[in-house]
């Protein structure tokens, strides 16, 4: 633990540097993880600059790092925080899930648990300007791309597509699965 305020700071302006700007993935995640570790408000603006990050690790630690700062510092209730590249939103738990776009989809829950989440993003999306179509069609993406990165994720949208038949969600939802299946080269069963 740091105990200098000097190089608390010093500290925490390098890894946000780090966060933002080293092209190693592997950095990214570190610094990510550590300013998590460090849990001080200085580095929202980075870790929420983060959660636009192209690798999906990096997007997830910021994520965790927002909620462990949050934590700590005793806020409380759903706040949005904007990051310019979608929402973060403080009352999600992190654990087993993943980040998706500024938003949290948490990919280890069956189809219908993960319906809301998927239901939120859209909405989050038309308020920020998007159709209906378009807002659906990026969370699609998303899900491609980290179905793309992981293979747990991957094995993840195969039963989420197998149990659609089965699934009380919404046919929003549903098209949003069926087109990340699609997408991802998975055929639909």
């Amino acid at each position: 633990m740091i105990t200098n305020p000097d190089y608390k700071i010093l500290a925490i302006s390098s890894l946000c540097n780090a966060l933002l700007t080293d092209p190693d993935f592997s950095v990214r995640c570190s610094a990510a993880k550590a300013l998590g570790k460090i849990c001080n408000e200085e580095a929202i603006p980075a870790l929420s600059k983060a959660l636009s990050d192209t690798e999906a690790n990096v997007r997830s630690y910021a994520a965790e790092a927002l909620g462990k700062i949050g934590e700590k510092n005793k806020m409380s209730g759903d706040r949005t925080i904007n990051t310019g590249g979608g929402h973060y939103y403080e009352s999600i738990n992190t654990d087993g899930g993943n980040y998706i776009q500024g938003d949290y989809i948490n990919m280890s829950q069956d189809l219908a648990q993960a319906a809301a989440q998927i239901q939120d993003l859209i909405e989050q999306l038309q308020k920020q300007g998007m159709t209906v179509d378009v807002a659906q069609e990026q969370v699609a993406k998303d899900i491609v791309t980290q179905a793309q990165n992981n293979p747990t994720i991957k094995a993840k949208l195969v039963k989420w597509g197998q149990s659609l038949g089965n699934a009380t969600v919404s046919d929003v939802v549903k098209g949003i699965v069926k087109l990340a299946i699609r997408s991802a080269g998975i055929p639909l069963p």
